[in-house]
């Protein structure tokens, strides 16, 4: 059914609109894809005055100014109106998807353990799964938590020891995405054939949101356990509790995006693991978060 609104000139005004960010972001970054969130920041991080406040009727433009974060909440319609108009190719901006799902590597390398990376948005996944393949590593999604037929299968799955690497906002509801996991493991642990299963939170964490300078939006969360949790994990850094950073801030601040971050994160990691050596992980046998 074609809907009646799609093609006023509001329809055309904003998402020609979408359609200029797009394509500058394409012209900056040298990247044809994105998520929703990575062009949210993209527009943010623009300073021009482009974004059109229409009006009521007809569709004129009253006045444009610089986009702002409380606009994201729109975005979503404003660019599948633009894919429909075809101002944006159609595989352009990635979005959540529902359920968790799997993408084993078809790359085996020769490792005395298994590495997995999971992250807490499935968006992130055309992004994530090319350097994954490339570095013989199983990328798993979910979301926001995993689920207990996740940890099900990364059971069933275990056939040596796993090595899990975890990315997540930082915000109220994300923050403990790794340390809820290993919990969840823990308790899953089968009394027979004990799997030897190692955490680490590879992104984002406080320091990497300051040392890479990235920017903070405003937290939203209905939990007020989560915000004080938040809170109280925040409270040695200079990052207001109020404020989150997302994973689709790095496709604008950092060098090829997140798939740029991810595959600097596992060499890092890669060339430095000492399976003796358990100071940087999370040991699902103590249970406890060890620093780096």
């Amino acid at each position: 059914m074609t809907e009646a609104f799609v093609y006023t000139e509001t329809d055309r005004t904003k998402s020609k609109w979408v359609a200029r960010t797009y394509q500058d972001f394409v012209k900056n970054t040298g990247r044809s894809r994105t998520t929703l969130r990575g062009l949210f920041y993209h527009a943010l991080q623009m300073k021009v005055s482009d974004y059109p406040i229409c009006g009521g009727f007809v569709g004129e433009i009253r006045i444009t100014r610089p986009y702002h974060e409380n606009d994201g909440e729109k975005l979503s319609k404003w660019m599948s109106k633009a894919r429909r108009l075809g101002f944006i190719p159609a595989d352009s901006i990635l979005e959540e998807t529902a359920g968790e799902q799997v993408f084993p590597s078809e790359i085996v390398l020769e490792r005395p353990y298994s590495l997995e990376v999971w992250v807490a948005k499935s968006a992130l996944n055309p992004l994530l799964y090319p350097i994954c393949q490339k570095q013989g590593v199983t990328l798993v999604s979910v979301n926001g938590r995993a689920s207990e037929e996740a940890i099900s299968a990364l059971y069933q799955r275990c056939r040596r020891p796993t090595i899990i690497l975890c990315l997540s906002d930082l915000s109220p509801s994300c923050a403990f995405f790794s340390s809820d996991l290993a919990t969840k493991i823990a308790g899953a642990r089968p009394s027979t054939g004990s799997r030897d299963i190692k955490l680490k939170c590879i992104g984002l964490k406080p320091e990497q949101v300051l040392d890479l300078l990235l920017p903070l939006i405003t937290a939203n969360t209905n939990s007020k356990e989560d915000h004080n949790r938040f809170k109280r994990y925040l409270k040695p850094y200079p990052i207001d509790p109020r404020k989150m950073a997302e994973l689709d801030c790095l496709e604008v601040n950092y060098p090829e995006g997140i798939a740029g971050f991810l595959s600097d994160s596992l060499a890092k990691y890669l060339s430095g693991f000492d399976p003796d050596n358990e100071s940087w992980m999370l040991d699902l046998k103590k249970g406890s978060l060890l620093d780096d």
